[in-house]
């Protein structure tokens, strides 16, 4: 359903170029009905293009020149990186980075009466949410793999890794056994100490329960068959304010910023003439 947003047509691509980018957020997943996800997604889209063509009426409608200099110097990056093929590729470009320096420069004005966290602002969000604010658990392990590929069969790595079983059930070290057997050598299988969430989650979830001393048995990753043993744990603890403060004023920033973008997208809103036109209009309009 195309807009006319103060005499300007929103087309639809301008309308489906925003929903492209609104699904990227993992938040609409969590409708699980894809008809009424679709249609939530359309709106919202709708409703984020027509906020876009209100800022760029806006950056259109100042007066104030953009800095020549700072726009060649980009145009001379541009160069460099191949982008300018032609006098009239690069005058093209020319006003592609002009614009787009219009618009950043209306987006910060926008924004720029957002009242900025204090510090006792920041003080008072760790406070609030304390529980939340807790760092990653730590393991320190070592492995051996036998890798199922185009160069490795699973029959051949199932074999492999049984062999390198039966001897650490026979009572072999286990970095001897990973020397002799894994196909990743060097430092018997020592995979040194990782934060949780950075191995796949299969060997995570091999490893998570066990004390450190204690080995796993066979188990599969996309990478192949492994054996695990787990050296170290060390328990996600809280994190302190010191380590956090930085990312709490980050966090915090931007959406004070975001909501008085949304306060001023809001008098753009109530001051322009927004309205909604059939296809063939809108057609019509296209070619005005």
């Amino acid at each position: 359903m195309p807009y006319l947003v103060n005499g300007r047509l929103v087309a639809e691509d301008s309308i489906h170029r925003e929903e492209v980018r609104l699904r990227r957020d993992p938040q609409w997943e969590a409708i699980a009905d894809e008809a009424e996800r679709a249609r939530r997604l359309r709106t919202a889209a709708e409703f984020a293009a027509v906020d876009l063509t209100l800022v760029e009426q806006l950056a259109a409608s100042d007066p104030r020149p953009i800095d020549s200099e700072v726009v060649e110097c980009e145009v001379r990056k541009q160069e460099a990186l191949g982008n300018c093929r032609s006098a009239e590729n690069e005058r093209h470009i020319h006003q592609w980075i002009e614009w787009n320096f219009r618009l950043q420069r209306t987006a910060r004005e926008m924004t720029a009466g957002a009242c900025l966290p204090t510090p006792a602002d920041i003080e008072a969000f760790y406070e609030a949410n304390r529980p939340n604010f807790r760092g990653s658990a730590v393991f320190h392990a070592a492995h051996i793999v036998k890798h199922i590929d185009a160069q490795h069969s699973e029959e051949r790595a199932r074999l492999g890794i049984e062999a390198a079983l039966a001897e650490l059930e026979s009572g072999s070290g286990f970095a001897d056994v990973a020397e002799r057997h894994s196909d990743c050598k060097g430092r018997g299988g020592d995979l040194g100490e990782f934060l949780a969430g950075t191995m796949v989650k299969e060997f995570e979830d091999a490893i998570r329960d066990l004390n450190p001393g204690q080995r796993t048995g066979i188990f599969r990753t996309p990478f192949g068959f492994h054996i695990a043993e787990l050296r170290a744990k060390i328990p996600a603890g809280p994190v302190s304010f010191e380590e956090v403060r930085e990312d709490i004023r980050r966090v915090l920033t931007v959406m004070r910023r975001h909501r008085e973008y949304l306060r001023v997208i809001g008098k753009l809103r109530s001051r322009a003439e927004i309205r909604w036109i059939p296809e063939a209009s809108a057609h019509n309009h296209e070619h005005e």
